[in-house]
């Protein structure tokens, strides 16, 4: 079982692709030791192959990384499912976690994320939570996005660590954190996590 992040940016025409490609790219190469786990295709879509209990954590990385720039947003589809046909591009492979992820990102709609398995019940019970997650990640200031990029990235400094890795006092990073439901987000990033490993694995 894998899990498979399919997204594009929102409003890209209206920033140049300087500002944010280069940033996603390197994090992807830096996240990743196999290339062909990841692809951005057509300027401004892309597709990720990653451990299922890593997924959402992973998405909402990718959304604070480009919410941190001003005027633009991104939409992720989450599928999981089974691998089948390997190729050595992410975006030639097949299986049911590459239709989960195609199909749960055609239903997107308003939001900005969503999940789809073969376990109707977890879908059922996970996309009212991913629906809030979107409401609340859609909202956030690029000060906002950035600060909480920097926690997760840096997920083993204390918080005056890592407002010194940004330049910034650690109340500051503090106060933007608790306006961007730091703490509400890393509990529903753990309970998908534990969740995903009870019904899924």
């Amino acid at each position: 079982m894998i899990a498979v992040i399919t997204g594009d940016i929102v409003n890209s025409r209206s920033v140049d692709p300087k500002e944010w490609q280069p940033q996603l790219k390197a994090f992807l190469e830096k996240s990743f030791n196999d290339v062909s786990k990841w692809e951005i295709y057509r300027g401004d879509s892309f597709q990720i192959e990653i451990a299922i209990e890593k997924a959402l954590e992973f998405v909402l990385m990718i959304k604070a990384l480009i919410k941190h720039i001003s005027n633009l947003n991104v939409r992720m589809s989450i599928g999981i499912g089974e691998q089948g046909y390997i190729s050595e591009k992410v975006i030639e492979s097949y299986g049911q976690a590459f239709i989960n992820s195609g199909q749960a990102f055609e239903e997107l709609k308003d939001k900005t994320l969503r999940v789809k398995t073969n376990n109707k019940e977890f879908d059922d019970y996970f996309n009212p939570i991913l629906g809030l997650v979107s409401f609340i990640t859609d909202q956030w200031k690029p000060e906002t996005a950035k600060a909480f990029f920097y926690t997760l990235y840096y997920n083993d400094l204390l918080q005056k660590e890592v407002a010194v890795k940004m330049g910034k006092n650690s109340t500051t990073i503090s106060r933007a954190l608790k306006r961007g439901a730091s703490d509400e987000l890393l509990n529903i990033i753990k309970l998908y996590s534990n969740k995903v490993k009870l019904c899924l694995t």
